[in-house]
């Protein structure tokens, strides 16, 4: 925590109180598991298989998975640097410099400034900062105060006057390990599109149906590879009245306003209510840190490992406990929550990048001729049944929403196995060059290829014969966000309605549900981080890159 640095060029200078506070990790865990991609395979028999007396028809199996950013100055401090604001916002010190235009180089400066104050600052930043600088932006730089650790890193929110949305993802390339991942809300009147990032539709086919979280994010990373390392794809779409209440709910307000109301005798009493409540939400130490007084020679650290040990030996104020959890848990949370209530519509964007990608910071427009996207997809599993074999031993086809066909085999289906046989296909159904009206420019079409790949695959993949009664899928549920920004799945047993994926809570996992002969999945969890989702992937096996 002491040698935490944060920087971040921007176009203008932030005014303390207004323009630069924190916001909360468990408001984007609670936005990622809302917009999740949603991987449901339903099944239909086809035909009559033969049936085992004691064992049953059914065929099945299990599966885990662990896993798709005051005070006004102006004052020179000397190197062509000048401090033009600085102040404390949370857990966070920060300060914004701006560099003379005069200076044949103004990275040198820079970092000569901010290592002579105490930033740590890696090697290879100045070649980073430099192009920044040189158009004539600000330097925001954040680092923890003395005595935080680091738990109290958050997220930042910043308000400033930009001509449109961007990411610095540049400056990313100094700490960035391989395919990390790119995760991105932008709202606004109207969708949001890369605008100097390509558009990728992700070819359904690759994706492992039966457990999505354990191929989707090395898909992305493929088609991402495909568009030369700088490519989106569009998870979510559509109007932020379906993310009412999904950040800070009514329910949270109302638990707020009924803590706020009541009476404690002691501040063992309030402290046990509010850990029950908020022991786990952002801030939430920071402010009990702000609050208390401890007894003498008692470490804060020592305290937060066993709160009980103290009983009636701590000093506090109700109504400032309060106020500082106000301040550092609730607004927080809250304010992202009003921020998407503010704007008609959200997309999620995805991808992942690696250092060597990062050399063209991702901008966005927006496009009010696009239709809504989906994070919900559901295929169907057709049992390929006759009299003669056992339902485990039958062949099988997946119907995607797509329009293509992936058959399989018994073997992979008891495995939760995807077809290798598809491997070679292309990630991407298609690449897109969007645009700011109409449906963008096509770059690269692999529809007619996918579909000729899969006619000769599944030609060599053994058919049962068909007929006699068909019976339609049952119910499959998920919960919880993917490990890493990627989908999660879930399988329809025989018998009942059609299978349903829904989004989980904050940070929560729950097995996929199965019965009769449906096959069984789980889902992962993790939480996020911030607007920029820095999230470790494996490395795809094919590398194929192409420019436009």
């Amino acid at each position: 925590s002491q040698s935490f640095s944060w920087l971040l060029p921007i176009a203008s200078v932030p005014k303390q109180g207004s323009d630069i506070a924190v916001a909360s990790n468990l408001a984007f865990q609670r936005l990622q598991a809302a917009t999740n991609p949603q991987y449901t395979l339903t099944t239909r028999i086809e035909g009559q298989c033969r049936q085992d007396v004691l064992l049953g028809a059914g065929f099945g199996g299990s599966a885990s998975a662990s896993g798709g950013s005051t005070a006004i100055g102006g004052s020179p401090s000397g190197g062509g640097v000048t401090v033009e604001a600085s102040g404390v916002v949370g857990a966070f010190e920060w300060t914004v410099i701006s560099l003379d235009k005069s200076l044949a180089n103004p990275a040198d400066a820079a970092t000569s400034w901010l290592t002579a104050n105490g930033y740590d600052v890696p090697t290879g930043a100045g070649a980073l900062l430099g192009p920044y600088l040189q158009d004539g932006l600000y330097l925001l730089a954040l680092r923890l105060t003395k005595g935080a650790d680091s738990g109290s890193i958050r997220p930042i929110v910043l308000t400033y006057t930009g001509t449109k949305p961007s990411i610095p993802i540049k400056l990313t390339a100094v700490a960035a390990n391989d395919d990390m991942g790119v995760m991105t809300w932008v709202l606004g009147k109207t969708r949001a599109v890369p605008q100097n990032y390509l558009s990728l539709e992700l070819n359904e086919a690759r994706i492992n149906w039966f457990n999505a979280n354990s191929t989707y994010n090395a898909v992305v990373t493929e088609a991402a590879n495909d568009a030369g390392g700088q490519g989106f794809v569009t998870e979510f779409a559509g109007p932020t009245s379906r993310l009412a209440n999904v950040v800070f709910s009514a329910s949270d307000a109302a638990t707020w306003a009924s803590f706020k109301s009541q009476v404690f005798a002691s501040f063992d009493d309030f402290f046990q209510l509010a850990y029950g409540y908020y022991g786990g939400w952002d801030g939430f130490w920071d402010a009990t840190r702000a609050s208390v007084t401890l007894p003498t020679g008692v470490a804060f650290e020592d305290f937060k490992l066993c709160p009980g040990c103290y009983s009636g030996q701590i000093q506090f104020a109700p109504s400032v406990y309060l106020a500082a959890l106000d301040k550092n848990v609730i607004q927080p949370l809250k304010s992202v929550q009003d921020l998407i209530d503010l704007h008609p519509e959200l997309p999620r964007l995805y991808s992942t990048l690696s250092a060597d990608e990062m050399t063209l910071d991702p901008a966005f427009a927006f496009n009010a001729d696009l239709p809504d996207v989906s994070n919900q997809h559901t295929a169907t599993r057709v049992i390929e049944c006759n009299p003669s074999i056992y339902q485990y031993q039958a062949s099988w086809r997946v119907e995607l929403p797509q329009g293509d066909i992936v058959r399989g085999t018994p073997a992979e289906a008891s495995s939760l196995t995807w077809p290798t046989g598809v491997a070679g296909l292309p990630p991407n159904r298609r690449i897109v060059r969007a645009a700011e009206t109409g449906s963008g420019r096509v770059i690269e079409d692999n529809a007619a290829v996918i579909a000729t790949s899969l006619g000769t695959y599944n030609a060599s993949v053994p058919t049962a014969s068909t007929g006699g009664a068909i019976s339609t899928g049952g119910v499959g549920m998920t919960g919880g966000a993917s490990p890493t920004g990627g989908a999660q799945a879930s399988n329809g047993g025989t018998g009942g309605g059609p299978a349903v994926a829904g989004a989980g809570g904050a940070t929560s996992a729950t097995p996929a549900s199965h019965d009769g002969c449906s096959t069984g999945g789980a889902v992962g969890k993790s939480s996020l981080g911030g607007l920029l989702a820095t999230l470790a992937l494996a490395a795809a096996a094919m590398r194929r890159r192409r420019r436009s």
